[in-house]
């Protein structure tokens, strides 16, 4: 029988934060400069974000000369500052606009193993920190310039503060005690999380306050986070862009955020992204992986110590966020991340203080199965590396052979792992999966050319161009990535459009046809007396539509 309170709170020690640490930058940071330009969220939020630098308006949010009014300012602040430093504009390469995203993930890694230290001991937290720094999920948002990995590390925090003071009602205060035990900061992180993605942040720390509060049948929760000061706070972070952008455009940024991007996505799948309830609890196999593999020991966990304080937030934290999500229509993987930290945190309680449940009984059979389902994963995903290079090549790289090769020791290194719940034995694990992710996101995803339509047509418009500047068109193929890389002034249109800039400017002009408008386009420009000669030409998979693209580079002739 389980105590129904972890140990005793315990530090991390430099030597374990620095495993956590060297463990994190080791799974999240390789591909962060190699990967290219992504479709579609990365490119849109990057070049939003590379305009306000050329334009100079930190107001309002463009891309190009479109309105991007579906989110608030805060990542694209964010993005902008980190451009600035690291040579500003279209000098900053794409890493620098992710940079913001690696070090929320780091934050996030750092929090989580800080809360379960203090729920579990040291042993818990450096598992938890593991867990959350290996995590899919975790590493794509790291390397990804948008929003997702900024609102969970905002959240992360808000809900540190909140868990202190939901089960530290003896613990004298007032609006500021100090550090994140206060309700200022809770509030200041969410005025900051609501600043990055609107009210999502609202809805996880709601759904926990109004769980908690049922739960215990006691509202003192309620009066210990000071509203009236606290929402000022809030208003304080958020009014002032809200206010600015307001005064320039109108109603309009309201309009978009709300009534399509949030309200939008609850009744209906918006933008084809919806699927059934049950999508994010089979999705969760999969980003959470390798972590994935004790869930089934901290869902045991939390029922069996349910009555602790510390555990029951924990359940009020990831439970109801997880039903809300599960009820909404539009459902995307990310969209439970918010409680992610959380579930780390049981699992590193239950890696260090409750192996035992799963000894015996349905607890044995539980994680048996999770432990098939880990294995079968951990297979699927050293597949990948090599697989996509064949199916996108039809040949296989040496990078490719040792990306999949790793994924292979790391199949056994988890079946190691499953054998014997420690963390003696997750170190090695983290170890591959490391090298693994180092393999796959530094070198084979950045060699797969027929994903990088726009990296690829770099040279080859270099090549065709007889001006050293000159305007380049696109037909066909309009994903975000071809102004990211070829510049703010590169016109996204149709085959008419495209034949339309090459007559007004025969001699600089670049014409990018996709093989669908090409005769179309052919049309166009012979009946405005034009003709047009090849300049070179790509093929690939434009992956955000599932479909093969074969793109023209076409110039007008010379005479």
């Amino acid at each position: 029988m389980m105590p129904d309170t972890p140990q005793a709170p315990s530090a991390l020690s430099l030597r374990q934060w620095l495993l956590v640490l060297v463990v994190a930058v080791a799974a999240l940071m390789p591909g962060i400069f190699q990967i290219p330009a992504m479709d579609r969220d990365e490119a849109r939020y990057a070049q939003a974000s590379r305009q306000m630098l050329e334009s100079g308006d930190l107001v309002d949010i463009r891309f190009q000369a479109v309105p991007r009014h579906v989110k608030p300012i805060g990542t694209y602040w964010l993005q902008a500052a980190s451009a600035t430093v690291f040579g500003g504009g279209a000098q900053a390469g794409i890493w620098a606009y992710r940079m913001p995203s690696l070090l929320a993930a780091l934050g996030i890694v750092a929090m989580t193993a800080w809360l379960a230290a203090r729920l579990g001991g040291a042993g818990a937290g450096v598992a938890a920190g593991i867990v959350m720094a290996l995590a899919l999920i975790t590493g794509v948002e790291a390397r990804t310039a948008k929003t997702d990995a900024l609102l969970v590390a905002a959240t992360l925090a808000s809900q540190l503060a909140l868990h202190r003071i939901a089960t530290h009602p003896d613990r004298p205060g007032g609006f500021v005690d100090g550090g994140l035990r206060s309700p200022a900061a809770f509030w200041l992180f969410h005025g900051i999380g609501v600043l990055i993605k609107g009210p999502i942040i609202t809805l996880v720390v709601g759904t926990t306050i109004l769980a908690w509060c049922l739960w215990n049948r006691d509202r003192e929760l309620l009066r210990r986070l000071y509203w009236l000061p606290g929402l000022a706070l809030t208003v304080a972070v958020v009014a002032p862009w809200l206010v600015a952008i307001t005064l320039k455009v109108g109603p309009s940024f309201l309009q978009e955020s709300v009534g399509h991007a949030l309200l939008g996505k609850v009744a209906r799948g918006d933008d084809a992204h919806g699927a059934p309830p049950g999508y994010h609890t089979l999705v969760f196999l999969l980003v959470f992986w390798p972590g994935m593999a004790l869930a089934a020991g901290g869902a045991i966990l939390a029922w069996t110590r349910r009555k602790a304080p510390d555990v029951r937030f924990l359940i009020c934290w990831i439970v109801p966020t997880f039903l809300v999500f599960e009820a909404v229509a539009t459902k995307l993987p990310h969209y439970t991340f918010p409680t992610y930290p959380a579930i780390a945190v049981l699992a590193g309680l239950f890696l260090a203080t409750g192996t035992d449940l799963v000894a015996d009984g349905w607890g044995r059979l539980a994680q048996r199965v999770l432990a098939v389902i880990a294995v079968l994963v951990s297979v699927a995903l050293a597949v990948v590396p090599a697989g996509a290079v064949v199916h996108l090549s039809g040949t296989v790289t040496p990078a490719a052979i040792a990306a999949s090769g790793m994924g292979l020791v790391v199949v056994v290194l988890m079946i190691r792992f499953l054998q014997e719940l420690s963390l003696a034995r997750m170190i090695p694990l983290a170890g591959g999966v490391c090298v693994f992710y180092a393999l796959t996101f530094a070198v084979v995803a950045p060699s797969l050319s027929q994903l990088w339509i726009a990296r690829s047509l770099v040279p080859m418009i270099a090549s065709a161009s007889t001006c050293e500047t000159g305007p380049l068109v696109t037909a066909g193929f309009s994903e975000p990535s071809m102004v990211f890389v070829h510049g703010t002034a590169t016109k996204l249109s149709d085959a008419a459009g495209a034949a339309d800039v090459l007559a007004g400017q025969p001699t600089c002009a670049l014409a990018v046809v996709e093989h669908r408008q090409q005769d179309a386009f052919l049309a166009a420009t012979a009946a405005r007396g034009l003709t047009v000669e090849p300049a070179g030409q790509v093929r690939g998979l434009n992956y955000s539509r599932g479909k093969e693209i074969d793109i023209t580079i076409y110039r007008a002739a010379a005479h």
